[in-house]
């Protein structure tokens, strides 16, 4: 494929974009940031004091996730729970505020909205503290879920399911939402949580880190993994799980591609020139390689696209997200490089 060409196909995938629509599925949540200095060492304790000069809130877990789609111009519906508290109402105003509806938010009495405090100091992250429930959804909870989920799924192209272990995820619902996807012949992906390996069989793709492929086969982590241990590990994955696509993030080694049909696995360097922040980076591989797919793009250019968007958020500090101009000018530069 000759530059011009390329330049042209990636424009159009993007282009398309603006004309999709995908439901999230998952856990919501509030990113907060403590910002300041250390400029001493507690006296009640060997550890820093941070003067907090700022603090910033941001859309985080599944809320992340349609932050994404939405400023790649992609019209989202976000199913989730969320807390009956100021936490909660400030939530759904930030969701509000993405001109997304909120109509797919259910309130629950039962449990807090989830809110991760990140204390960074001169751009180094020194704690981070979380407040959360993560037990199951009760039953009434799982039925909105469902309720929602089918009144709507026939408005979107796909489906991605964000699940952050904090209890929106799990049967019996999951199990349901696939077995429709499946049968509507619908892509469904995953952001997956370990401990709901055996969740995700028939899914369309999954999208887990290196570390988190390893614990889903049970095996310890290494991040001297070989190329040939990954290769290993994802076709493992893809086999046990029934995917026709397996993408696994490798930090600074960029991804992997593993296509079922034909077998065929593809390397995508990192396209991060500096990390600064992880943040969210899979909530935009998620949105992005998602988008691409059900805007027409096969499954290496939609790889190709999430691997350039993840390389300019991780370059931010914070949770971030790419536009779709951000996201062609980045691809049109490596094109021409």
């Amino acid at each position: 494929m000759t530059t011009q060409t390329a330049e042209r196909r990636i424009s159009e995938i993007v282009g398309n974009f603006s004309s999709s629509s995908v439901m999230v599925i998952g856990d919501v949540m509030i990113d907060e940031y403590m910002w300041g200095e250390v400029k001493r060492i507690s006296p009640e304790a060997p550890v820093p004091v941070v003067d907090v000069e700022s603090v910033s809130r941001k859309l985080g877990g599944a809320a992340n996730v349609i932050q994404n789609l939405r400023k790649l111009n992609v019209k989202p519906f976000l199913i989730s729970i969320y807390g009956s508290d100021d936490n909660g109402r400030l939530l759904r105003k930030m969701i509000d505020e993405l001109d997304c509806s909120s109509d797919g938010l259910l309130e629950s009495a039962e449990r807090p909205t989830t809110i991760k405090t990140r204390i960074i100091a001169r751009n180094q992250q020194v704690v981070r503290a979380d407040r959360e429930v993560t037990t199951n959804l009760s039953a009434k909870e799982y039925e909105g879920v469902w309720n929602l989920f089918i009144k709507n799924v026939d408005s979107v192209r796909g489906v991605i399911i964000s699940d952050y272990g904090k209890g929106v995820i799990s049967q019996p619902v999951i199990g349901k939402i696939i077995e429709t996807c499946v049968s509507k012949n619908m892509f469904i992906a995953i952001d997956p949580k370990e401990r709901h390996f055996d969740l995700y069989k028939g899914v369309s793709v999954i999208t887990p880190n290196l570390k988190e492929a390893h614990t889903m086969l049970g095996l310890s982590s290494s991040h001297n993994s070989s190329d040939e241990d990954i290769q290993a590990i994802g076709w493992k994955l893809v086999e046990q799980l029934s995917l026709p696509y397996l993408l696994i993030t490798l930090s600074e080694r960029g991804m992997g591609l593993f296509q079922r049909e034909g077998k065929v696995y593809s390397h995508l360097p990192t396209a991060a020139r500096k990390v600064f922040d992880v943040t969210g980076a899979g909530d935009t591989v998620i949105s992005v390689f998602s988008a691409a797919v059900v805007s027409g793009a096969t499954p290496l250019e939609a790889a190709f696209l999430a691997n350039r968007a993840a390389g300019i958020t991780v370059g931010q500090l914070g949770t971030a997200s790419v536009n779709q101009e951000e996201l062609i000018a980045d691809c049109l530069k490596m094109q021409n490089a």
